[in-house]
């Protein structure tokens, strides 16, 4: 990797560690119960709309309550979204009068974004009106958001409280998390990229006269405003086909970094978040770095392998394009940013829910990737998604914890609350709840004839094709990795499945672990309790959530493609 690769990833890095921290801060004091910064304006507002949906803030609820309150949010929202999409080419804002989507397609999407996961198979600017995209697909995009950090906060009550089942009030958290959070910072955010110029505009098609004589139609429209919220909320729908490559989307070397900060940010800082609410702000730090160190595994391993490249490609796919990108592959790339530029964003966000790409990952080299797709399958923890990268490395902590409570013989313990067979036997049911979608209905594709046809390079990419689309769809994640005709009756179905599977099996699965430790007795600290907070534990979490992955996918990852390779 060249100097200008190491360059952009410490920079990101330092600029992820000090936002973190501040936005952490602000976080604890937003939920930790007493007053925040913009206590007068936000509370006004935050007291208006409970009287208008007639919520009583001090009325909480049990786990149960909290995850039917999810289950009936994420169920009208779908509802919504989907009528939204039938009909909005006879709805008002349609500039480039897109029609009613087909009833697969709109079901396919409206999962989609309702669970954070915005998988695409349309093109947004000829899809979907500006209505569909402004009053659907982006509120679609807060909500899923403030859903996943609502969750976030109610696990971290189940883990501390002392007494009484209660885990909070889900509708509480979900205005809180849009007044004071994702809405505020949303705006500032849109207005920097507005500046740098991503377009924000109600504009549909203008015709353009190229240089060659040729004509094109330039698509407009609010495309600022749904970028910031599809990186803030780590959603990744795009306004745009080709998501961060688009310069009306991501203008300059400026904002592609941006995007990323926007991106891993408030996974990140929603950790530091806990450790402050916990009173353990180490404990908190040692899941940030267990998370940092998975995230630049990751992005290095992608970067760097664009940056060599390839030497079976043509030199004019390897060659310079500027001073700051000498080479590497640099097929399927933006020549504005270059293959490390590229890779930094597109496998640096892999980690995340967000999936937001600038390049096409087919084009990738085998090990890039290869980065990108490892990123997906463990979980989602590196940093993972606003709220669900929490309680998902919370629910590896306690496997930690129990496995490390057998190997020196003592009941294992987390924040003073005993571990037990309950609470254990919900943490394998949520480890193996996404692995068993992605691997079920990946393999029903490869042998099924509509899943096969969809197929456009077989034997290898093809297996990687299916299985990183279910992959992505299981973890809320909503990449590609190009080549899958995915918009069919089978893989607008199938994946809208998985997607629901994926979104609310594992929110349930985490609330119902609060519940249980919700109340329960805490057992004063000794000199043999185990200390979660410290170098040892961090390595020894580390190692579980790999070698957990690993074993899960290993098998499909080496004997897939053999078989795969026989079958064809």
């Amino acid at each position: 990797m060249s100097g200008w690769g190491w360059f952009q990833f410490t920079f990101a890095c330092l600029v992820i560690v000090a936002l973190a921290w501040l936005l952490g801060k602000y976080l604890a004091a937003v939920f930790g119960g007493g007053r925040a910064p913009g206590e007068r304006g936000f509370g006004a507002t935050e007291r208006f709309l409970y009287r208008a949906c007639a919520i009583d803030p001090t009325v909480e609820q049990n786990w149960m309550g909290y995850a039917k309150s999810v289950l009936a949010f994420g169920l009208v929202s779908t509802l919504f979204l989907f009528l939204v999409l039938r009909l909005q080419g006879v709805l008002p804002f349609n500039p480039t009068h897109a029609p009613g989507m087909a009833p697969q397609l709109a079901f396919n999407t409206a999962v989609s974004f309702v669970t954070g996961t915005n998988w695409q198979a349309y093109s947004g600017e000829t899809q979907a009106s500006h209505l569909a995209q402004m009053a659907g697909l982006v509120v679609a995009q807060f909500t899923a958001a403030a859903v996943g950090l609502g969750v976030a906060l109610a696990v971290i009550r189940g883990l501390v409280r002392r007494r009484g089942s209660s885990v909070g009030n889900f509708w509480v958290d979900l205005i809180r998390s849009l007044v004071r959070v994702l809405v505020p910072l949303s705006i500032v955010s849109a207005l920097i990229l507005v500046s740098q110029g991503a377009v924000q505009n109600l504009h549909g098609f203008r015709t353009a006269h190229t240089l060659a004589g040729g004509v094109q139609q330039i698509p407009g429209g609010p495309v600022a405003s749904m970028e910031v919220i599809k990186l803030l909320g780590t959603n990744g729908g795009s306004f745009y086909a080709v998501g961060g490559a688009h310069p009306f989307e991501n203008p300059t070397p400026f904002t592609n970094i941006f995007d990323l900060w926007l991106v891993v940010v408030l996974p990140f800082a929603i950790v530091l978040m806990f450790g402050r609410l916990i009173g353990n702000r180490r404990q908190g730090w040692m899941l940030f770095a267990v998370m940092a160190v998975l995230f630049a595994a990751h992005t290095v391993v992608g970067m760097q392998a664009e940056a060599h490249g390839n030497h079976l490609l043509p030199s004019s796919v390897t060659q310079a394009v500027s001073p700051h990108s000498p080479g590497g592959n640099m097929e399927g790339k933006d020549v504005r940013f270059g293959p490390e530029g590229s890779a930094l964003i597109s496998t640096g966000t892999m980690g995340t829910t967000a999936g937001a790409t600038n390049s096409a990952l087919d084009s990738y080299t085998p090990v890039g990737g290869a980065a990108a797709l490892v990123a997906i399958l463990l979980g989602e923890v590196s940093p993972g998604g606003v709220g669900g990268g929490l309680y998902s490395i919370l629910i590896f902590l306690l496997l930690a914890v129990f496995v490390a409570g057998l190997m020196v013989g003592r009941t294992p313990e987390f924040l003073g609350k005993k571990i037990r067979a309950p609470q254990m036997r919900l943490v394998i049911l949520y480890v193996l709840a996404v692995p068993l979608v992605v691997l079920g209905f990946g393999g029903f594709s490869l042998v099924l004839h509509a899943g096969s046809q969809s197929i456009l390079n077989p034997s290898f990419h093809g297996l990687t094709e299916v299985t990183y689309a279910y992959a992505s769809a299981a973890t809320n994640n909503g990449s590609a990795f190009a080549g899958l005709a995915a918009n069919t009756d089978w893989y607008n179905t199938t994946l809208g499945i998985v997607m629901l599977i994926g979104r609310f099996v594992p929110i349930v699965l985490a609330l119902a672990v609060a519940g249980s430790l919700s109340g329960a007795r805490i057992h004063a600290k000794t000199r043999a309790t185990l200390d979660t907070s410290g170098p040892t534990f961090s390595a020894f979490l580390f190692g579980v959530i790999i070698i957990v992955g690993g074993l899960i996918y290993l098998p499909m990852l080496i004997l897939g493609p053999i078989a795969e390779r026989i079958v064809g």
